[in-house]
């Protein structure tokens, strides 16, 4: 940067990786690079991270990206993920926050937003239960 250009932040997609119409539509379509999620863990899953924007030693960065993220719900103490994981995929990678289910979240929660930092990018998204039920009950 410096020369006065302004910099366009790179285009992120968050996706609830850990949510069971996500893992089905990936067995559906045998994507065998989806992570790998198991039931004791909330997975949150951010595509479309520069790599340039990740350091070469991935075990180093995954302890700082483990740092700068939280989930939050109203009137509820704050959670940090138990791991984060950086999967190199040929489209570019993909980074993976697991957070323990021992944190319950439940449909009176109503929002939960992650929030999230790499390097000087701070991004987040908010995530309604109403919209994550599915059979009529929420899918997390």
């Amino acid at each position: 940067a410096g020369s006065g250009e302004p910099v366009t932040p790179p285009k992120l997609t968050l996706r609830w990786e850990s949510a069971l119409p996500v893992r089905a539509a990936e067995l559906r379509g045998r994507d065998v690079d989806a992570p790998t999620v198991d039931e004791n863990h909330y997975a949150i899953a951010v595509f479309g991270v520069p790599r340039s924007m990740l350091k070469a030693d991935s075990r180093a960065m995954e302890s700082e990206l483990k740092k700068q993220a939280v989930l939050k719900r109203d009137g509820k103490k704050d959670f940090k993920p138990s791991s984060v994981q950086i999967l190199q995929r040929d489209d570019g990678p993909v980074i993976v926050y697991f957070f323990s289910r021992s944190n319950e979240i439940s449909t009176s929660d109503r929002r939960v937003e992650f929030d999230a930092q790499i390097g000087r990018l701070k991004f987040g998204e908010a995530f309604f239960t109403e919209d994550m039920v599915y059979d009529g009950k929420l899918a997390l």
